[in-house]
């Protein structure tokens, strides 16, 4: 059975991740319209309510992870030993050396 505690990024975090860079490049593209109530302008609104909203998802940038050589699961990148297996893994620095 395959249950390891770690499986890897979340899919729904890395959809969710990828459709907040696209709105985020659109939102760069918007046209600065004149100011609005108390001189700030509406695209500014919107910038600082989409920053918000990202804030408070608080994702931060994507786990980085490897394959166990051995049985192939899922771990952390910086784990030296995994969590499946028990094998010894070779450090991320020796291993991107040799590769």
């Amino acid at each position: 059975m395959n249950d390891p505690q770690f499986s890897g990024p979340d899919p729904a975090r890395t959809r969710l991740r990828a459709t907040i860079a696209t709105v985020e490049r659109e939102l760069a593209l918007l046209p600065g319209a004149g100011a609005g109530d108390g001189g700030v302008t509406p695209r500014a609104r919107l910038l600082a309510s989409w920053a918000d909203l990202v804030d408070q998802l608080q994702l931060g940038p994507e786990p980085p992870v490897r394959e166990c050589p051995v049985c192939r699961h899922i771990g952390m990148r910086a784990a030296t030993l995994c969590g499946y297996c028990w094998t010894k893994l070779t450090p991320p620095d020796l291993a991107e050396e040799g590769g």
